[in-house]
């Protein structure tokens, strides 16, 4: 089986040779596991949620070159944070009690709320969260964002979670990683378990846009065993292998995949950067060593979120580097996305279907995205120059962003 060290990344605009570059650092203040992205919706200004055994801090990051850690909360866990509109859900390492946090003012957080903890937490487009461990435990966040309502639990072990549409990733630690159907999160449907005994600890993964893929983050695989696995899913039912990757100096984490590129935290060796054009040949772009520290292990970048709203990459170093944010050339700044271009979006607020007008410009790509920066759809090969109707009556009331022309960003209110 031919091997090959992996990563990811995002939409890719130019030909030229893509390159990560370091925007900013904060090496002091709270650091070392997870770590998410909040936009304030009135001020614009851009946070980053940052989790670390000592509790969650909030780090205004709207100029990134210069981060300022403006609080840290220490009455909350920290080992996992994940934000659903203006609230932060913040998770012990597994167990105990969960806590969630009102960052509608960054400046003045507040605990609003309590949940059941588990290892690791992901909430989908729809407002469902999944904790996992023990068990995947399901959660409406809808009807009280600060009262998750709880719907269903399967399994009892577990370790890692990520949703995709309807699809549920549950990497289920040791045992297997099983795919769902959430179509119903009250009564999720298991499609098939994958259980190749050469993977010692399913660990987390994601798909390919396509859907077609599924790589599998192994994090107690040794060299020569496989970091990552790739596997054919294109029959739900009966995941192939059809690839891996294997690298003797580093462990991976986390990934995460948008568009044809992925990213990924790989403890000592830092931050990777992979193209998946093809979704099963992986090719190493780029990379940036994070960590003074080499080897496979668990101390190095931890966290990662790549956020197509704002072109920011972040990462969570346990090993010192504390927290730091990149750009890609792949993923603009929100500077270089407006570039002398602009469009407009109206009415909004909305109800269903939204104007988008480019004045002048041609509109050739429309991306839609959520307010966790997870991208809903893409529409290319546009090329007009009028005003183009998008229909949004599918999706649940909130806060989604509009991106034309992989140039400029909008924000959209649903009611």
């Amino acid at each position: 089986m031919k091997k090959v060290l992996f990563l990811f990344l995002l939409i890719p605009l130019f030909t030229f040779a893509q390159t990560i570059t370091l925007k900013g650092q904060l090496t002091t203040g709270n650091s070392g596991t997870d770590i998410w992205e909040y936009v304030d919706e009135i001020t614009g200004k851009v946070y980053a949620i940052v989790g670390g055994n000592g509790g969650m801090s909030i780090v205004d990051v709207t100029d990134p070159t210069s981060p300022v850690q403006i609080d840290f909360i220490t009455s909350v866990p920290g080992f996992d944070v994940k934000v659903w509109s203006h609230y932060v859900y913040c998770s012990t390492s597994g167990g105990g009690t969960g806590f969630i946090v009102d960052i509608e003012d960054p400046t003045n957080a507040q605990v609003v709320g309590t949940f059941p903890s588990g290892h690791n937490i992901f909430i989908d487009d729809r407002g469902y969260m999944y904790n996992s461990s023990p068990g995947v435990r399901i959660y409406d966040l809808n009807p009280d964002p600060t009262s998750p309502l709880f719907l269903t639990q399967v399994g009892n072990g577990g370790h890692d979670v990520t949703v995709r549409g309807n699809l549920m990733i549950d990497c289920h630690g040791g045992s297997a990683t099983n795919l769902y159907d959430v179509t119903d999160p009250s009564a999720p449907i298991l499609l098939s378990s994958i259980t190749d005994p050469t993977i010692s600890y399913h660990h987390q993964g994601d798909i390919s846009s396509d859907g077609n893929y599924l790589y599998i983050n192994d994090e107690l695989g040794n060299h020569p065993q496989a970091d990552i696995s790739v596997w054919d899913i294109s029959d739900i039912a009966n995941p192939v292998r059809v690839n891996e990757t294997a690298d003797p100096n580093s462990t991976p984490h986390n990934l995460y995949v948008i568009g044809n590129y992925a990213y990924s935290a790989h403890y000592s060796a830092g931050f990777r950067v992979f193209d998946i054009t093809d979704p099963s040949n992986l090719v190493l772009i780029d990379e940036y060593d994070t960590s003074n520290t080499n080897g496979e292990g668990f101390t190095g970048a931890f966290g990662i979120y790549p956020s197509p709203v704002t072109g920011n990459i972040y990462i969570n170093d346990r090993s010192g580097g504390g927290v730091m944010i990149f750009g890609f050339s792949e993923l603009l700044s929100v500077e270089d996305k407006v570039n002398s271009f602009t469009f407009s979006v109206y009415p909004n607020p909305t109800s269903d279907k939204i104007n988008i007008n480019a004045a002048n410009f041609e509109i050739n790509t429309i991306s839609l995205f959520d307010i966790q920066g997870r991208k809903l759809e893409e529409i290319n090969n546009l090329n007009i120059l009028s005003n183009y109707e998008l229909d949004l009556s599918k999706y649940n009331s909130g806060i989604y962003f509009i991106n034309v022309n992989n140039r400029q960003t909008k924000k959209v209110i649903l009611n």
